[in-house]
């Protein structure tokens, strides 16, 4: 009861472990590199802190920086072998890797990590066999003990890919006992170390809002950016370590404030504009020499003029001119070897004068090169924004432009329509009245009626049906016209110069209304196209394909070589017009250029029922039939 207990209240901080024990192992191997003067080895220190405080939650990460850390533990391998408590530290360090990556990561990430494992262990085992082969000192002498020392380094390296591979093992044992006693149960009734340990590590802080989005100051940054920028401002910390490995107490201040200041650049430039001021001038007055740190101060001044507000940017420039003198005062007289001002004046005023104009217009240079650098940055991403933003205007008002164009092409064919569904309302009643008035004296006649009164009030329906939430009352334009009046269409057409080459392929059957009145305005929008856009020389291929239920309309223009752009650049009413009465008619259409023509396709649907409609019209003559395409 007390171990459940235990777990119990434990839980909500399980996800704590994995970087705890990154904290005490960067804790005693940073330290014991400090004591013993192996400064060189804190990026090492650094990268398997980070890989096993992420195994679990971010794995993949995980990963990627152990295998960086693999590749600098192995660069360093000679000091590696004589530091007992560093290479303990790193087979660790390996084994909770593997541990947390096998606990949580996929199967991908599960067995990478195990590769991996591998990899390490056998790059170890090579190392020490090599550094074996090198040696004079086998301990036994002659060749006996140059075996002997093989096989002994040869199972060092089998034992060090062991304690490696163990971590996997012993995750992977540990994950399929907790899978079993969950399947069991079905839901986790209580907690075992086994389920304890496979608790999830929360990953939502990542995505979540910035922590300073309401600070006054403060610009919103998603919290996956300031990890990124804390994660910047460690690996800074490292850097300094490294550039200055001798240093005194006051470089560590130094560089303790300007990696406060790269931390917050982005968060909060006008702070990170402060610290390093705090920095450099703690720097000058302590008497320190130029520090790896300074680069901090190129990052600062970069980060006020991409993304400071106007009075921190125009401080950055500021800053700029003033730090570029401080800069040149100090290097020049407190780091030339002078004493003090006046000895510094006393000396050679002209080389005095001459170094400090040098050095000042160097750091002016450099410091202004950073502030310029991301004054550019901020004007492309001012320009990016306003080119998003203008292309996002453009979509908005395309699509707004094609609404209006299918209102307009709607309510059209709502007022043609009306005329259609009038009419054979009209057929309907008149129809009806003379069957009521000869059915004593024809009896045949009434038969005849019905069924033209059936097959108009169908045609009528399935007009209405399509179009009934779509009618508008207008004035009426007169009769409409219908596939019979495609004979006079193409005339008209053709006594404009255009050639037309008609054909029908088929057995025409009967169409509704509704499709007679799409296809008539379909073939004279793309007659007219043709005419407008395309090249009037060549011919114009117009075919009625008839088949079981449906009719495919095809019009072929030939485009001009050299197309006029339209003078307006708006969206035309002709294609979406096209597009929106085959639709509305039950039918589909496709209008695209195809090797330097222009293809209007439209497949609308016929009825079966006869009906007293007007001929339909086919190819004038066998002569009009389309011959060998070019």
């Amino acid at each position: 009861m007390a171990a459940q207990g235990f777990f119990t209240r434990t839980a909500p901080y399980r996800w704590a472990l994995e970087p705890a024990l990154g904290v005490a192992i960067a804790l005693v191997w940073g330290s014991a590199a400090l004591v013993f003067g192996h400064r060189s080895s804190l990026l090492i220190v650094g990268l398997l802190m980070v890989a096993v405080a992420v195994s679990r939650a971010l794995p993949s990460v995980a990963l990627v920086v152990s295998v960086v850390a693999a590749v600098g533990t192995v660069a360093a391998s000679s000091g590696l072998f004589t530091n007992p408590v560093a290479l303990a530290l790193v087979l660790v360090s390996g084994c909770l890797i593997t541990w947390g990556v096998c606990l949580s990561g996929s199967s991908a990430e599960r067995y990478v990590a195990l590769a991996g494992a591998l990899l390490v262990g056998a790059l170890l085992t090579t190392l020490l066999l090599v550094s074996a082969s090198v040696s004079t000192e086998t301990g036994f002498g002659g060749v006996p003990g140059f075996f002997v020392e093989v096989a002994f380094r040869l199972t060092l390296g089998f034992f060090l890919t062991a304690l490696l591979v163990a971590g996997w093992v012993g995750a992977l044992v540990l994950r399929m006992r907790a899978d079993a006693r969950l399947a069991a149960q079905h839901q986790p009734a209580r907690l075992t170390w086994e389920t304890w340990l496979m608790l999830p590590a929360p990953t939502g802080w990542l995505t979540g809002p910035s922590l300073f989005a309401d600070r006054p100051g403060f610009r919103p940054l998603s919290r996956r950016t300031l990890l990124i920028d804390l994660g910047i401002a460690g690996g800074f910390t490292l850097f300094g370590f490294l550039s200055d490995p001798y240093g005194s107490a006051w470089s560590l201040i130094v560089l303790a404030v300007f990696t406060a200041a790269v931390s917050v650049r982005r968060l909060c430039p006008a702070l990170a504009l402060a610290l390093a001021w705090v920095g450099a001038l703690t720097q000058m007055l302590a008497g320190q020499p130029v520090l790896g740190s300074n680069f901090a101060v190129l990052a600062v001044l970069y980060a006020t003029a991409a993304y400071a507000d106007r009075f921190v940017r125009w401080a950055g420039l500021v800053s700029v001119g003033v730090g570029a003198l401080f800069a040149a005062a100090y290097l020049t007289i407190f780091q030339g070897g002078y004493r003090s001002l006046e000895f510094a004046l006393a000396q050679d005023i002209g080389g005095l004068i001459w170094s400090m104009v040098a050095t000042f217009v160097a750091s002016l240079a450099v410091l202004g090169l950073s502030w310029t650098l991301g004054l550019l940055m901020r004007t492309w991403q001012t320009a990016r924004a306003g080119r998003v933003g203008e292309h996002r205007a453009m979509e908005e008002q395309r699509v707004a432009q094609r609404s209006v164009v299918v209102e307009q092409e709607r309510n059209r064919i709502a007022r043609d329509m009306h005329d259609v569904v009038a009419h054979s309302l009209a057929v309907v009643i008149a129809q009806a009245d003379g069957a009521r008035y000869a059915r004593a004296q024809d009896p045949d006649a009434v038969d005849a009626a019905l069924t033209t009164i059936s097959t108009t009030a169908r045609d009528a329906l399935g007009d209405v049906r399509i179009l009934l939430t779509r009618l508008r009352q207008d004035d009426a334009a007169g009769p409409q016209p219908v596939l019979a009046d495609l004979d006079r269409l193409v005339a008209q057409m053709r006594s404009t110069g255009l050639d037309i080459e008609w054909t029908t392929t088929g057995t025409p059957t009967t169409l509704g209304s509704g499709a007679q009145l799409a296809v008539y305005r379909i073939v004279q929008e793309a007659l007219t196209n043709a005419l407008r856009h395309g090249d009037a020389g060549r011919a114009v291929y117009l075919s009625l394909a008839w088949t079981d239920g449906w009719v495919a309309v095809t019009i072929d223009n030939a485009v001009r070589p050299t197309p006029a752009a339209d003078g307006t650049g708006e969206l035309g009413h002709g294609l979406p017009g096209m597009r929106e009465r085959a639709l509305l008619a039950g039918g589909s259409l496709t209008a695209e250029p195809v090797g330097g023509r222009f293809i209007v396709t439209a497949r609308l649907p016929a009825i079966t029922t006869s009906a007293l409609v007007r001929p339909i019209p086919t190819a004038p003559s066998p002569a009009a039939t389309i011959g060998e395409r070019p």
